[in-house]
């Protein structure tokens, strides 16, 4: 027998938690759950951190965002249990119940997708103001990069600058915004990669391979996070050879 839920506008947006309160069904299958189902990781405590949906073994699967991979090792040891809150549902009841769940759970969840999550609005205003300034003065420079070269330069230079007015903004709160802060003060933090990606390449192709390893140099100092990202070894490897390029040149000038 299939189980109704029913979500109203409201709770499917976060704005407030189910009532009267969630609990887990008292008959769900811990080991083998049937059809689409809904469980929860917790901590040894009981408390809750993440709600999810799936079938088959989903629940047992460590394939998850890097916050719950984050959470897991640095506050619990690797240590959680997997609670099956209610199973034989279909796809869209498991769905609204998952909503449900992460309604009433949100403050304490490390789900990246969660309509609960709050938010300081000024800050997360700011951020995207900024941010949104900065891509475009990246997309005016790219515009310029085969008729105004030097100028495209300068715009990348301006653009990697304004980077350090937007990129520490924190505007998470709850545990997510925790962890991420976390995260910051571990790993750095993230800046715009692009900009530098484009920078180093108008400087290669001009023949400043020296000034392009500088930035680089500053960049990956301020933004330590971007190191982990493919781009950032394209980078790297883009002006390691522009730089035994030009020392090859300078070897065979005063050769001859």
């Amino acid at each position: 027998m299939k189980h109704k839920i029913t979500l109203t506008a409201e709770i499917c947006y976060g704005v407030k938690p189910p009532s009267p309160p969630l609990s887990p069904s008292p008959n769900a299958d811990q080991k083998r759950p049937r059809g689409h189902y809904v469980y929860a990781h917790m901590d040894y405590s009981g408390q809750i951190f993440y709600i999810g949906k799936g079938v088959g073994r989903r629940a047992w699967s460590k394939d998850r965002h890097d916050l719950w991979h984050w959470y897991v090792s640095r506050h619990l040891e690797g240590k959680y249990r997997v609670c099956i809150l209610q199973d034989d549902l279909s796809p869209e009841e498991a769905e609204d119940l998952e909503q449900l769940w992460i309604a009433q759970c949100s403050d304490h969840l490390v789900n990246w997708i969660n309509w609960g999550r709050d938010y300081d609005v000024k800050a997360l205003d700011r951020y995207h103001a900024l941010r949104d300034a900065n891509r475009s003065l990246i997309q005016s420079a790219r515009s310029l990069e085969k008729t105004d070269p030097a100028r495209a330069v300068a715009l990348y230079v301006r653009a990697v600058e304004a980077i350090s007015e937007y990129a520490p903004i924190s505007y998470e709160s709850g545990l997510v915004g925790q962890l991420l802060r976390e995260q910051a003060q571990e790993l750095g933090f993230s800046g715009e990669l692009e900009a530098l990606d484009r920078l180093t390449l108008c400087l290669v192709r001009l023949g400043r391979a020296s000034e392009a390893a500088t930035h680089m140099d500053r960049y990956f100092k301020l933004y330590r996070a971007d190191l982990q990202l493919r781009a950032a070894d394209r980078i790297r490897k883009r002006v390691k050879k522009a730089l035994e390029r030009h020392g090859n040149v300078r070897r065979t000038r005063r050769s001859t």
